[in-house]
C-alpha cells in the first residue's frame, strides 16, 4: 500500500465507518494476514494500547500487532455495553495514568491494523509535535463550528484529510495523558451523544 498525498508507506490502515463504503478494506486486510509473520525487536519507549470490550467484532488490530511479535495492552475488557462517548475516554484516561513510557500508540481494535515497525510513526512525528491523530475527508460530528475550525488549520486546505479522526493516534504519553483527563470531564454533544469523537474535537 502507497499513500500517494505523501508518498509514504503507512503504518497504521483505520478503515472507520461503514465497511460497505469502503471496497478497498477487505483485500488489504486480507493482504495483511497473508503476508509472512515478522518478528521486531521489543518496544522499549513506546507502548501500543486499544480498546477490546470482548466483542467478537473487536480484535483485528491486536492480532495484526502480534504478526509482527509485538504486544499490545488491552483496555475496557466486559464493559457491556460499550457506548463510545461515555467508555472511550474514561479507558483510555485510566490506561494512561499506568504507562511508563514516553510515547504511546493507540488504533482501534475492531478496524485497524499495524503494517509496520511503529517506531517509524515516532520518527514521523512533525517537529514539537505532542499529539499527532488520523486526518479523515469527512467532518463528523458534522457541526459547521468544527468545520470551520479544522479548516483554518495550517495547511489544512493543502489535503482533503483535514478533519481529525480519533480512531488511530500517537503521542507523548505525558500530553496525551493530560488531553483525556480533559476529556473525561468534557460532555458529548447533543449532535452526536454517543460519539467520542465530537468530544476529541471539542
Amino acid at each position: 500500500v502507497r499513500n500517494r498525498l505523501f508518498d509514504t508507506s503507512p503504518i497504521i490502515i483505520h478503515a472507520h465507518g461503514l465497511m460497505k463504503h469502503k471496497p478497498a478494506w477487505p483485500p488489504i486486510r486480507e493482504a495483511v494476514f497473508a503476508a509472512p509473520a515478522r518478528q521486531l525487536a521489543p518496544l522499549d519507549n513506546l507502548t501500543l494500547i486499544t480498546c477490546n470490550n470482548g466483542h467478537e467484532a473487536m480484535g483485528l488490530f491486536e492480532r495484526s500487532v502480534e504478526r509482527l511479535g509485538l504486544t499490545v495492552q488491552v483496555f475496557g475488557q466486559g464493559i457491556d455495553p460499550w457506548v463510545n462517548a461515555r467508555d472511550k475516554p474514561r479507558v483510555l484516561a485510566e490506561a494512561l495514568a499506568t504507562l511508563t513510557t514516553e510515547f504511546v500508540l493507540y488504533a482501534d481494535s475492531r478496524d485497524a491494523v499495524l503494517l509496520d515497525d511503529p517506531r517509524l510513526a515516532i520518527a514521523r512525528m512533525p517537529p514539537g509535535c505532542e499529539f499527532w491523530l488520523g486526518g479523515d475527508r469527512i467532518n463528523w460530528p458534522a457541526l459547521p463550528r468544527f468545520r470551520q475550525f479544522e479548516r483554518g488549520l495550517p495547511g489544512a486546505l493543502q489535503s482533503e484529510f483535514r478533519y481529525l479522526n480519533g480512531g488511530a493516534w500517537i503521542g507523548r504519553t505525558a500530553f496525551v495523558r493530560e488531553f483525556f483527563a480533559r476529556a473525561v470531564h468534557t460532555p458529548p454533544l447533543p449532535d452526536a451523544p454517543e460519539s467520542e469523537q465530537g468530544i476529541l474535537k471539542a
